[in-house]
């Protein structure tokens, strides 16, 4: 990428394109996208900033960066920004573009995204804060510099008017003598000399300014002596007239040195004020450009922003609905198990009750038989059928555990209120149930989930709990049912109850297992 960057940088400028510091934006800009839509937007953010580097090396006039300059930091700036702005849409364009598998060629930025846009907007409000810096510096050292040629314009105004009005005698003290017209005199010539003094403190940066302005000093001097040694002599009463045109035509002399280099004062100051001006709105509109900049970038850092929270939430929302279908396969596998270990229960109650219990009750009638028949082995019959006796028994007891008959023909109520007499018999435990009447019958699912969940919390008292008593009740409300299994044990430790509801883990099958009876 870097090798293809330069030979475009030197063919542009080969070409004499280079001369145009957009055509080689728009170039490299142009490659950024290619990178990007190639390789990815990580790739794209460092191509961006080898093409920023490479094309500072070529802006005009002298081809090279000016580290000093605002408007090539501007200029690189903006190209940058809009490198990666390109180079962005270029990667959300190559993301939904599928490939021949039907994939997306790009799926999601890489994780430490996050650090990227946090370097690159650090670093690009780094370089907007210091460019408004300089930008504003410079703008306000522009303006002070204005107000000062301006403040020397002033003074060179009055000091050209001064020069002009004492430029010969007072005309009312050479008519009339009149002390007020000297006193004036004589008050114009310290107003030139104050306004000379500011011009040359003004000045004192220009040594060109102040080697005129010393020469005018040296000239006023001249032309002062002049001046008063014609009022001298208007003094003396004895005017000689000779020597009074001699004055004046000197003063003159020294008028015209004067003028020529007050106004080329004063033109170096005009030129100079203008230099001002156009530098002040120069940096005025580079103080534009940086504002403009500035809220290009806050919006592009904006959207990058909005884009990262976009894809963080829908990377989290494809995670959460990953989970979900995971939990939801795994409630459906386990409601599956359940639902073929209560088939696979009835069919062993049936086999148990069709085909061992009738074998068992054969085998009884025929050893009843041999009893009668006078048979000597009387008392091993006996013993036999009694054996017998206490099988069927326990045939029946497992048939009816595995699936009770009760509850597929007379319902809930009469299943339960057989297991819990037989539960009651068989542990010792004293049970108390509380069934609320209701005619009509529950849905077979309903019903065989809530027997499970009853036989299983029998089970858990009698092998856990320690209790000698305990409650069911089960109540029929208007769109529900509410099975309440109550005993006085050891209990069971809060923590472990409180990570079971929040995670459903921590516990022993028997709990998961009537939890996903209820959810199924």
């Amino acid at each position: 990428m870097v090798v293809v960057g330069v030979g475009l940088a030197f063919a542009l400028r080969a070409f004499g394109t280079s001369t145009n510091p957009w055509a080689v934006a728009l170039t490299y800009t142009l490659l950024v996208i290619g990178v990007s839509a190639w390789l990815g937007f990580f790739q794209g953010v460092i191509a961006a900033i080898a093409c920023g580097i490479l094309y500072s090396l070529f802006l005009p006039p002298t081809g090279f960066f000016n580290v000093w300059s605002l408007t090539d930091w501007i200029t690189l700036g903006l190209f940058v920004i809009t490198a990666v702005i390109t180079s962005y849409i270029a990667t959300r364009l190559r993301e939904t573009s599928p490939d021949k598998n039907g994939k997306g060629l790009f799926n999601a930025l890489p994780d430490y995204s996050g650090w990227i846009a946090f370097v690159a907007a650090l670093a690009i409000l780094s370089a907007i804060a210091v460019a408004a810096y300089r930008a504003t510096q410079g703008l306000m050292e522009s303006q002070t510099s204005v107000a000062h040629t301006l403040q020397v314009g002033a003074v060179l105004e009055k000091l050209q008017s001064e020069i002009l009005n004492s430029q010969g005698l007072p005309r009312g003290y050479i008519i009339d003598r009149d002390p007020l017209e000297l006193q004036s005199f004589y008050k114009s010539v310290d107003a030139i000399a104050d306004n000379l003094l500011r011009v040359k403190n003004l000045t004192a940066d220009n040594p060109r300014q102040q080697q005129r302005l010393d020469r005018i000093e040296r000239l006023l001097q001249q032309r002062l002596t002049w001046q008063q040694e014609s009022i001298r002599l208007k003094q003396t009463g004895h005017p000689d007239s000779n020597r009074q045109a001699a004055i004046t035509t000197r003063l003159g002399e020294l008028t015209n040195e004067i003028v020529p280099l007050v106004n080329a004062v004063d033109g170096e100051e005009k030129d100079l004020l203008d230099d001002r001006q156009k530098s002040s709105a120069r940096l005025y509109r580079s103080m534009l450009t940086v504002l403009a900049v500035a809220f290009a970038a806050a919006t592009a850092l904006l959207l990058a922003h909005f884009g990262l929270l976009t894809l963080e939430l829908r990377r989290r929302k494809q995670a959460e609905r990953i989970a979900r279908s995971s939990e939801e396969a795994a409630r459906r596998l386990s409601a599956r198990l359940l639902n073929l270990q209560d088939d696979e229960m009835r069919r062993l109650s049936r086999e148990l009750h069709d085909s061992l219990g009738q074998y068992l009750t054969s085998l009884k009638i025929n050893l009843s038989l041999l009893r009668k028949a006078d048979f000597k082995g009387e008392a091993i019959i006996a013993e036999c059928e009694k054996l017998l006796d206490i099988s069927l028994a326990e045939t029946r007891t497992i048939s009816y555990l595995l699936h009770p008959p009760l509850l597929d023909e007379a319902g809930l109520a009469s299943a339960a209120r057989w297991y819990v007499d037989g539960f009651a018999s068989r542990s010792g435990i004293q049970v108390t149930l509380n069934m609320s009447a209701h005619d009509q019958r529950l849905p077979q699912p309903v019903e065989l989930a809530l027997f499970r969940v009853l036989q299983e919390s029998l089970t858990n008292i009698h092998r856990h709990s320690k209790s000698k008593t305990a409650e069911i009740e089960l109540k029929r409300l208007q769109h529900e049912v509410v099975l309440t299994v109550r005993d006085y044990g050891i209990g069971m430790p809060t923590e472990l109850i409180e990570n079971f509801q929040l995670t459903g883990t921590g516990v022993g099958v028997g709990l998961a297992g009537m939890r996903e009876r209820v959810h199924e």
